[in-house]
């Protein structure tokens, strides 16, 4: 069994730095060990709302949940199932939102086991499914936990549209030999964005 210590979240602003034992590795599961999260805000809207948070459980005052959604960090071991596609040593980044069809769990809110405050997830066989445990290759570590925020900036980017002249069309993405973008932000996303 691997320790872990970890911020986990018991409901509204009660956060508790703990150390505990994870659970046996399942063969459709993955041991890794984090080594960089970045601080997102909705970690911090998360924690304030606790329970009342739509991808926080309802039980999490019995049974909490790991912050934490912008990590990276190094695979321990590897289940039976994922051995084809991952392996020991191997680095990793998290893309949390999973967009489970029944549910809204993702990495950082809703599982006991994973999450970027932690020193060893334990990451089930959901991110997997999903596709979700990208390999990384990057220069940094700190670079790998920019990962989620820089796909929310593509998303966002992908999201705008325009109306065309004249009729109630509206055009998706980023027009093509554009010359303006209102970037409403310049925290760490709008940064990203503008780099």
């Amino acid at each position: 069994m691997q320790t872990t210590t970890a911020l986990r979240l018991y409901g509204k602003r009660d956060l508790r730095l703990e150390t505990f034992e994870l659970p046996a590795m399942q063969d459709d599961e993955i041991l890794a060990r984090v080594v960089t999260d970045s601080l997102c805000l909705s970690s911090w809207k998360e924690a304030n709302q606790g329970e009342d948070h739509k991808k926080v459980p309802d039980d999490v005052a019995t049974n909490p949940i790991i912050i934490g959604h912008e990590f990276c960090g190094e695979i321990i071991a590897v289940g039976k199932k994922w051995q084809h596609k991952f392996h020991a040593g191997q680095r990793y980044v998290i893309q949390a939102n999973l967009q489970l069809p029944d549910r809204p769990d993702c990495p950082g809110y809703s599982f006991p086991w994973i999450g970027g405050e932690a020193t060893h997830v334990v990451i089930p066989n959901e991110v997997m499914e999903q596709d979700c445990l990208l390999s990384w290759e990057g220069d940094t570590w700190f670079e790998g936990s920019l990962v989620e925020p820089l796909s929310c900036v593509i998303g966002a980017f992908n999201a705008n549209y325009h109306l065309q002249e004249g009729s109630y069309n509206h055009v998706m993405g980023i027009r093509p030999q554009g010359r303006t973008l209102i970037l409403g932000g310049t925290g760490p996303m709008g940064l990203l964005a503008i780099d």
